[in-house]
């Protein structure tokens, strides 16, 4: 009984010491289990940190796969911010976990970590204006304004700029702005690209700049708008104004608004005026202000921009200082009828009537060849209603060149100036109505108001930009002053200047450098925000197949040995 009994007890003592054994063998394999995870979630911690460490440092190291490649930055600024050789801030007044949660927000703080990754003199800091006073009120002395959240400040020494997060880095859709304006749509239903990188670099570029460029738009006369406005909401050519200013801004141009009657124009100031298309004539104190301003007590070096356009009264003055440059602006509108050199065109005359524009395809014939800033010389300049300019033969010294001619399918539809009353409501009245007929004027070419005959009317090229130049010898060097003409305001309609499928914008922003010697200006195109497709190139395709196909699973092949190797020799 007793040998029964102590059988029991050994055996009983026996399992319990293998109870005992099994948990600790299970404790043991837990354990490592449990370390095995935690070191794994170590490691892809460590390795996000490291990626995201190297991608900031090495900004290539980022795949972008968007179709329109909205984080890539073009050679251009590449080679410009490597080769700087100043110190630039930029600063958001936002904190940045704020400012980034917001997807489009986020676009820009991407963007400017590459500026930051390609080059070492630029550096990005975040700051909230209610918590960092002392911040804000540094960069308020310097830029002499108010301040606003979510606003990126550029900086480099004294010289300051200072951007809007949503409307100098994003194109808007001009219809659906008027909608969000009265509150039926949000901000994001507007946006159609991203211009960031050409408004950062353009910022860069105007604080680094040791001689800006300063221009002058005369936008107001006693106290008015200088230029013809219509009662429709999307007034072509205030937003052809608003979008010439942005165009300029953004380009490096320093650019202030003047008063024709009111304010000087100051020689020592300015480098640049631009004349938009005065809808009645110039006083003859004004032409005088203009020609002493080119003259610049003789020491010439100064440019004048000037926009005609269908909208104008009789200015027989204006005509006169145009003359003794050489050049003439008819009464009428180039049309092009030829399927081949014409486009139809989607600009803010012709949304009243629902419908497209058809506008005159143009072509580049200057000598000195401006289109070397184009980034694509295949894409289109049109004309809208272009004025054709005429040159006038003088001996004066003074040479004409044509910048952009029409086709020689192309004719001219004749044309009467405007006659503006001086009550306002009427003249806005008329102004809409003026608008409805110009467009019917270019897309039918058949007046309601003439005998006009476009069959037997003459066909051939039409000058609608072109470029008058006042060059004098001073002995060992030349100085020169010039005069840009403009055919139309609608060329810089805001919707061919918003497109980065026209070199409109970029064709004059290059052309304006060229002629007044700033070097430095970059044009890089907008991102389109339309397109939501996701696209890899094929080296990118080749790398991702490489890390998807053959090294995931390769080092999932090799845990797995080793862990069966361990096992079994255990």
């Amino acid at each position: 009984m007793e040998k029964q009994k102590h059988t029991e007890t050994a055996e009983a003592s026996l399992e319990k010491q293998q109870k005992k054994l099994k948990n600790r063998k299970k404790l043991k394999y837990g354990g490592l289990a449990t370390a095995i995870t935690v070191i794994f979630v170590a490691v892809v911690v460590l390795v996000n940190v490291v990626v995201t460490q190297i991608g900031k440092r090495y900004p290539d190291f980022k795949l972008d796969l968007t179709t329109a490649n909205l984080y890539a930055i073009s050679d251009e600024t590449l080679d410009y911010i490597r080769n700087m050789d100043k110190d630039v801030d930029i600063a958001i007044s936002s904190d940045e976990a704020t400012f980034t949660s917001d997807k489009n927000n986020k676009m820009i703080a991407e963007t400017l970590s590459k500026y930051q990754g390609y080059s070492d003199r630029i550096s990005v800091t975040y700051f909230d204006t209610t918590k960092d006073p002392d911040v804000l009120s540094k960069y308020q002395e310097l830029y002499g304004g108010s301040i606003q959240s979510n606003e990126i400040i550029i900086t480099s020494g004294s010289r300051i700029k200072v951007y809007n997060t949503t409307t100098d880095m994003f194109e808007v859709d001009q219809q659906k702005y008027q909608y969000y304006q009265y509150g039926m749509a949000s901000f994001a239903d507007c946006i159609t690209a991203f211009k960031g990188e050409q408004t950062l670099t353009s910022g860069i570029m105007n604080v680094t700049d040791s001689n800006p460029k300063t221009v002058g738009i005369i936008a107001t006369t006693n106290g008015s708008p200088i230029f013809a406005q219509t009662n429709t909401s999307s007034d072509p050519n205030t937003y052809a104004f608003y979008a010439m200013e942005n165009l300029l801004d953004e380009n490096g141009y320093d650019v202030s608004r003047l008063d024709m009657i009111n304010d000087t124009l100051d020689t020592e100031k300015y480098d640049i005026l631009v004349l938009p298309a005065p809808k009645t004539d110039l006083t003859t104190d004004a032409v005088q202000k203009l020609q002493n301003f080119m003259y610049n007590d003789g020491k010439l070096g100064k440019q004048l921009v000037y926009i005609a356009d269908y909208t104008q009264s009789s200015t027989p003055n204006l005509d006169a200082f145009l003359k003794e440059w050489n050049v003439q602006v008819d009464y009428s509108s180039v049309i092009d009828e030829n399927n081949s050199t014409n486009q139809e065109v989607n600009i803010l005359l012709s949304q009243s009537n629902n419908r497209s524009f058809v506008a005159p395809v143009v072509t580049v014939t200057d000598e000195e060849d401006y289109t070397g800033n184009l980034a694509n010389a295949s894409l289109p300049i049109v004309a809208p209603m272009a004025r054709p300019i005429q040159t006038l033969i003088a001996n004066n010294g003074r040479t004409v060149t044509a910048l952009l001619t029409s086709s020689d399918t192309s004719y001219c539809y004749p044309l009467s100036p405007k006659d503006y009353s001086t009550d306002s409501t009427a003249a806005a009245a008329d102004g809409s109505a003026d608008s409805q007929e110009a467009t019917e004027a270019a897309t039918e070419a058949a007046a309601t108001t003439t005998s006009f005959d476009k069959d037997s009317a003459p066909k051939g090229q039409n000058t609608v930009m072109a470029l008058c130049r006042d060059q004098q010898s001073t002995g060992d060097a030349f100085i020169e002053s010039d005069v840009i003409v403009l055919g139309s305001m609608s060329m810089l309609d805001v919707n061919l200047v918003q497109n980065s499928a026209y070199n409109n914008a970029e064709y004059f922003v290059g052309l304006l450098n060229s002629v007044c010697g700033k070097e430095d200006s970059i044009v890089v195109a907008s991102k389109d925000l339309t397109q939501t497709s996701i696209s890899a190139s094929a080296t990118q395709l080749k790398a991702i197949r490489l890390v998807v196909v053959f090294l995931i699973p390769l080092a999932v092949v090799v845990a797995g040995v080793i862990v069966a190797v361990r096992r079994r020799y255990r």
